[in-house]
């Protein structure tokens, strides 16, 4: 039984690794995207699509924002999707992601009539 389980628990690690390998050996920094809730209620089902990768947060209260790290292998666009608690679905497409070598954080504020403010700013990394 002792056996079974160590087995079992290796071919989990070694799964785990195979399927995350890249990530565990890049680690480069990347490129930061805030989602910004000024709309007076709360956001759900927010979806952020760049470079053909999706990234979630189920919920994003008023008045707070949320930070998403993420990478692009070529140069992209954003595209927002998010509902509104009061069962409304809302998208907004555009901004601008370069590949690098500059890294940038990329602001999307969402304000009460549910438009998106766009802003970028350039990521200062600390020394080596």
């Amino acid at each position: 039984m002792k056996r079974l389980l160590i087995i079992i628990l290796l071919a989990a690690a070694a799964w785990y690794g195979y399927r995350h390998y890249p990530e565990l050996l890049d680690r480069r920094p990347g490129h930061d995207a805030v989602i910004e809730n000024l709309t007076g209620r709360e956001m759900q089902r927010v979806r952020l699509t760049v470079d053909g990768r999706t990234y979630v947060k189920e919920t994003i209260a008023d008045e707070s924002s949320a930070v998403i790290p993420f990478r692009v292998e070529h140069d992209a666009t954003f595209r927002l999707d998010w509902g509104n608690s009061d069962g409304t679905e809302h998208r907004w497409a555009g901004g601008a992601v370069p590949t690098g070598p500059m890294l940038q954080r990329h602001t999307l504020a969402v304000d009460g009539d549910n438009s998106v403010l766009y802003r970028a700013e350039n990521k200062i990394l600390p020394a080596k």
